[in-house]
């Protein structure tokens, strides 16, 4: 209107300035500026649900199997009737009453603001029903778009089934649509999915992860295609290559054919945010990549690996996966290894983190994966990574695969990159600094322990030999390609290696209550935590 009347009254040349501005600000963000995406993990909106069949006489909605859960939850999103009485919160856990009261403000603010509504550890197709149940008894009117998110190893191999479950349920199929937010060129009705890549790395070791993580694209596009469904991947990278990050413009060319069909989403880690967007030039240069890489990987995607690649990528994936876990979690030493050779300790008590470190009590298993792989970065060993691949490389090697492997890495984009993105972690893996952390912290290891330190090590001497084995390099880095790399890498180490030697001081003085040396528990933990952010800084990444 304002815009409108200025024009009609002669004065054009102020509409045409900081108003039209406005609006297209607006157009293009509306009032509300940017989406939020709304994320909840899949127990909590069981533990709702629990709190309502219980309170109706039912019995315990999470002692019930799929079938039972997916034909209740089904009936009732069919159902007229109102099914959660206004007064429940009232009568329920803490955790019960910030759920509902999550969905409330939904419905009374409207779905604009909102992006996706995301469930994190999806498991089953009843994690998806019941927030889209939980919406419907909100009263919100346009319901947010749900994507599951899977992300451990066993949630990758199961998230195939899941999606066809839901897609041929009658109420679920039916109320699927493409909402104005996502562009949708081709197939009408729309899902999006997302994967995650730090835990199914903390839970199987990242060459298990990234394997069952093309496996499980393959499928869902295979069964998205089945149902006339655009299937929209969401991938939840992490900043360091152990959580999914790396260069995006080789990972978007490695997807499997049909996962990138002229749109795909990522995360951008807080830490890389700078490093990718923080000068104009520099932002329109990663842009510009995002598009390329989006624009070739729809109209030239890869071809399928033939049968024998794939039969040894699983053998790999197989053997990578049982001596990963063989370490991480079934040696009873390597606990005590990680708690003493890392700061994960004193990590909890710096306010870096947007959540706590852990799910819930336990060892390596209940940790999350960032304070998980931020431990290992920062003692510049970064473990998580490669632990693993050595021996699984190592064993085919020996049986007379080294040039089937070095096949795959010449023709499959996919192993190619995978290989790649471990070559620059190993360039970045200071063996001095890792050595000096174990010194420093660990100077009376227990046999226990020494035993799983020389495991560790043996592991790395082993993934560095094969990986230039299967390259064919003299050294890590060495190809023209991979220049600029090896450039920051050796530019970097000297700035970074005082801090790390700071940091090791810092922590054996703290663990020793101040040390001969002195210095208050306040002195200490504020130069560990100036230490940690100079650490992050000079890797690129945090966890």
């Amino acid at each position: 209107l304002m815009y409108q009347s200025l024009h009609e009254c002669g004065d054009g040349i102020l509409a045409e300035g900081r108003l039209r501005d406005v609006l297209r600000r607006v157009y293009t963000f509306g009032l509300s500026l940017n989406r939020l995406d709304i994320r909840q993990e899949s127990s909590r909106h069981e533990e709702v649900i629990d709190a309502v069949t219980s309170h109706l006489g039912l019995g315990q909605f999470s002692t019930w199997n799929e079938e039972t859960k997916v034909q209740w939850l089904t009936n009732e999103l069919h159902s007229k009737r109102p099914l959660i009485a206004r007064d429940l919160a009232a009568r329920c856990s803490d955790n019960v009453k910030e759920v509902l009261a999550t969905f409330d403000m939904i419905a009374e603010v409207g779905s604009e603001p909102f992006g996706a509504y995301v469930i994190s550890m999806t498991r089953s197709a009843s994690d998806v029903l019941a927030v889209r149940l939980l919406q419907k008894e909100a009263g919100i009117k346009v319901h947010l778009r749900v994507v599951p998110l899977f992300e451990t190893k066993e949630d990758l191999i199961n998230a195939p089934a899941c999606m066809e479950l839901l897609f041929r349920n009658s109420w679920y199929s039916s109320n699927l649509s493409s909402p104005p937010q996502v562009p949708n060129v081709g197939w009408v009705p729309h899902q999006e999915v997302m994967l995650g890549y730090s835990d199914s790395a903390k839970d199987a070791g990242r060459l298990a992860s990234v394997w069952h993580l093309h496996k499980a694209q393959e499928a869902l596009v295979r069964i998205s295609k089945q149902y006339s469904i655009k299937l929209n991947l969401f991938h939840g990278r992490g900043g360091s290559v152990g959580r999914g990050g790396g260069p995006q413009y080789l990972a978007t060319l490695s997807q499997p054919a049909g996962s990138v069909q002229g749109w795909m989403r990522v995360t951008v880690q807080g830490e890389v945010i700078d490093h990718y967007f923080g000068l104009p030039s520099i932002a329109s240069h990663t842009m510009e990549r995002y598009t390329t890489s989006v624009l070739r990987a729809t109209l030239t995607p890869p071809e399928a690996p033939s049968d024998d690649h794939r039969a040894l990528m699983e053998t790999l994936s197989d053997r990578s996966c049982v001596t990963y876990r063989r370490i991480v979690y079934e040696e009873a030493a390597f606990v005590d290894y990680f708690r003493a050779a890392t700061p994960e300790a004193e990590l909890k008590g710096l306010n870096i983190g947007s959540r706590p470190s852990k799910r819930s009590q336990g060892g390596i298993e209940a940790l999350r994966a960032i304070p998980w792989m931020f431990a290992w970065t920062q003692t510049r060993l970064q473990l998580p990574v490669w632990l693993g691949v050595g021996s699984a490389l190592k064993e085919q090697i020996a049986a007379g695969n080294l040039e089937k492997l070095q096949c795959m890495y010449r023709e499959w984009p996919f192993f190619q990159s995978t290989i790649e993105l471990l070559e620059v972690v190993l360039a970045k893996t200071n063996r001095r600094i890792a050595t000096f952390y174990e010194t420093a912290l660990l100077p009376d290891a227990s046999p226990e322990i020494d035993a799983v330190r020389k495991q560790v090590w043996k592991e790395l001497d082993d993934t560095e030999d094969a990986i230039l084995q299967v390259t064919k390099h003299v050294r890590l880095l060495e190809t023209e390609q991979s220049q600029s790399s090896r450039l920051a890498i050796s530019n970097r180490a000297p700035l970074v290696d005082p801090i790390n030697v700071l940091q090791a001081n810092i922590l054996m003085r703290m663990r020793n209550g101040g040390g001969d040396a002195g210095g208050s528990g306040t002195e200490l933990t504020d130069a560990f935590a100036v230490t940690v952010q100079g650490v992050a800084a000079g890797m690129g990444w945090t966890g």
